[in-house]
């Protein structure tokens, strides 16, 4: 029996059995440098998921982009919606939803006459946009895309947030997308 150093694999033992126990747990983590319509630089995770937002206040809980049926023998188009959650006791007075990619910065949905939440949720659905509009165009190409889109809510209070909402667009769901709104090109 050798009582000496302890082996390579009892080492490796331990020091597992103490990270899994700490709670501490190792994820790739992958992310890309963004440049915002107004030239700030900022790091994008490319994570999976529509992850939440917030400032502590409001936070931005869902916000998804997806083809939009226009009735019969009219072609499709792509709405915005999103939800947000208020922290308790802060009402929204307004909302402004904008697309800070690059300029000109674009406005996608605006309500400057919020009402009141229900269950600290308020949630919208924008305005259709057809393929070709500058809103959705960037959809075209089947590149990865990186967009950024710039929550500004103005509160019941007089106070003013804004979030910015990253958004990774993978190639296949902009194939998806295509194929959903009848564009074969």
């Amino acid at each position: 029996m050798c009582l000496g150093r302890p082996s390579l694999a009892l080492s490796a033992v331990i020091l597992s059995t103490l990270l899994a126990a700490s709670g501490c747990q190792l994820q790739p983590s992958v992310s890309a440098k963004v440049t915002t319509a107004d030239g700030e630089m900022i790091e994008v995770p490319l994570e999976s998921g529509n992850a939440p937002v917030t400032d502590g206040i409001i936070t931005v809980k869902n916000f998804q982009f997806a083809p939009w049926d226009m009735g019969p023998n009219k072609p499709k188009a792509i709405t915005f919606t999103f939800v947000i959650g208020f922290k308790d006791g802060y009402e929204p007075a307004s909302v402004l939803l904008e697309d800070f990619t690059e300029q000109p910065i674009l406005q996608v949905f605006s309500d400057p006459k919020t009402h009141p939440t229900k269950n600290h949720l308020w949630g919208a659905v924008s305005t259709p946009y057809a393929p070709q509009d500058p809103h959705i165009n960037w959809m075209l190409d089947l590149d990865n895309s990186i967009r950024l889109y710039r929550f500004t809510v103005k509160l019941r209070d007089g106070t003013t947030h804004v979030l910015l909402k990253p958004m990774f667009v993978p190639g296949q769901m902009k194939l998806f997308i295509r194929t959903e709104l009848g564009i074969t090109t």
